[in-house]
């Protein structure tokens, strides 16, 4: 597996920010994210002109990123500018002053920063069915995705900088006001709407929204990729969001984002109530993963993301020749009946089961549980991280009793299955040390009564009574009777 390191510099409306991403890249990882934040689209509130002292902080973060992501040796390097540069009178100015620093800048359309925003949640949830919202400082893109396909798509200018047009608006006239819009731009029926379907939310102004929700309601982890809320959530949260001390108070938004908060949840709530959805999802996928997304082949974009990315994880922090696959392969014939979002769940557990190995044997189990729990795993949610987390907790712990926590983000079945995942890979780790190497030579099987391991050649040596207590615990598991060690 390839490697490569890729930056994209996206001079936003509020903020002009560096991410730089490595890993596969049909799974990159931001590995440097950094922002200065320049508020460029504050001109589209008034005469429509970049300050002077605005334009020269916007080039000088500029030639820090520039600079900063050649120095990490990035393969690839992109810089585009959205709506404050595209709508502003001297947004050409900007352009100019960054090729004069030798950077080159594309302006994306609103039909291109709209593609880019619904590709970004493709690369994150390839079967997305519904509706992208990407809510900037200067815009507000709406994308229908279905079938790994964007359908119609529209900008609006409705971002957080022009949120003073909501004073004194209720939501339904907000609605209104969006739908006036979209059918300015596109027609009566050119932006078709159907309900109940999942709308999924991009920027930092829904993302702090969805922050103070996890608080709200008590949310036991902190991860806002594909966090899920109720469509009345924006309503419901309404009074505490124009609560500007109980707000502060709260100590859960940041303070440079207390001030749009307001706006951008009026606006959330208008949404709602134009397009109906069956729920909220949060992204951190956006315009600046989508550009990557939309540079892979046809054959890159079917890989599932999550498998691309515990794979290459898996095999970077790996002690011994990676097996992963081998693995997953290896205990599968255990579970045929299990369905194929539940393989592709245990195979993720068997191609991170050995990541946590440096780490002291007392505290490995609990690394493995956040690594599940916490990491930049793409294509999940909270659920699939928690049955993740239980099989690899099992793995190191050996124990069948999980922590509390899990039972509040997946359903006892997908976690005791889980358990019985991570038994299974217990087994496989201890009967040839974890080095794969015994994987083709032995095999589980198991009849109406009797759960076996066999082994031959090499394999035969490999007999232990710790092999046979853990073929033990995954047959008790299983429901088995008797197991029985066959060479």
């Amino acid at each position: 597996m390839k490697s490569i390191r890729q930056a994209v510099i996206d001079i936003g409306s509020n903020t002009v920010r560096l991410v730089v991403y490595a890993g596969l890249p049909r799974a990159p990882m931001p590995i440097y994210n950094e922002k200065s934040r320049v508020a460029l689209g504050a001109c589209l509130a008034g005469d429509g002109i970049i300050s002077p002292t605005t334009m020269k902080k916007a080039l000088a973060a500029l030639a820090r990123f520039e600079t900063l992501a050649r120095s990490m040796k990035v393969d690839t390097l992109r810089v585009v500018a959205t709506a404050a540069t595209r709508e502003a009178k001297n947004g050409h100015k900007l352009v100019e002053g960054a090729a004069a620093l030798g950077i080159r800048v594309d302006v994306l359309d609103g039909e291109t920063e709209a593609t880019a925003a619904g590709l970004g949640v493709l690369s994150d949830n390839p079967n997305a069915n519904g509706y992208v919202g990407d809510l900037g400082g200067g815009s507000l893109e709406l994308i229908r995705v279905a079938d790994g396909r964007l359908g119609e798509r529209v900008s609006l200018p409705l971002g957080t900088l022009r949120h003073a047009v909501f004073k004194g608006k209720n939501t339904k006239q907000i609605t209104q006001m969006l739908r006036d819009d979209i059918a300015a731009l596109k027609g009566e029926d050119g932006f078709p709407i159907e309900p109940g379907l999942p709308f999924y939310m991009i920027g930092g102004s829904w993302r702090s929204f969805a922050r103070l929700h996890m608080h709200d309601v008590g949310y036991p982890l902190t991860i806002l990729s594909n966090y899920q809320m109720p469509p009345e959530a924006p309503t419901r949260l309404m009074p505490l969001v124009n609560d500007a001390a109980a707000l502060a108070q709260s100590k859960v938004v940041a303070t440079a984002r207390l001030a749009a908060l307001p706006g951008a949840t009026a606006l959330l709530a208008g949404v709602v109530r134009l397009l109906e959805p069956s729920e909220l999802v949060t992204s951190i996928y956006g315009l600046r993963e989508g550009l990557l997304f939309d540079q892979l082949s046809e054959a890159e974009r079917m890989q599932d993301p999550l498998i691309a990315a515990t794979r290459f994880e898996g095999e970077r922090l790996a002690r011994f020749p990676f097996h992963g696959d081998a693995l997953a392969d290896w205990i599968a014939p255990v579970f045929a009946g299990q369905s194929e979002g539940d393989a592709r769940l245990c195979r993720a557990a068997c191609l991170l089961s050995d990541s946590v190995w440096n780490v002291n044997p007392e505290y490995r189990a609990d690394h493995a549980l956040d690594l599940a729990l916490d990491g930049s795993w793409p294509g999940v949610v909270a659920s699939d991280r928690a049955v993740i987390a239980a099989a690899l907790w099992t793995v190191h712990a050996g124990k069948r009793t999980l922590p509390e926590m899990l039972g509040n983000l997946a359903k006892p079945g997908a976690l005791a299955q889980a358990v019985v995942w991570g038994l299974a890979i217990r087994l496989a780790q201890r009967l040839d040390g974890g080095t794969g190497g015994a994987l083709a030579d032995s095999r589980i099987e198991g009849d109406d009564e009797i759960l076996k391991l066999r082994l031959s050649r090499q394999a035969v040596r490999l007999q232990s009574n710790s092999v046979q207590r853990r073929l033990q615990a995954l047959g008790e598991a299983l429901g088995y009777g008797r197991v029985e060690i066959v060479s």
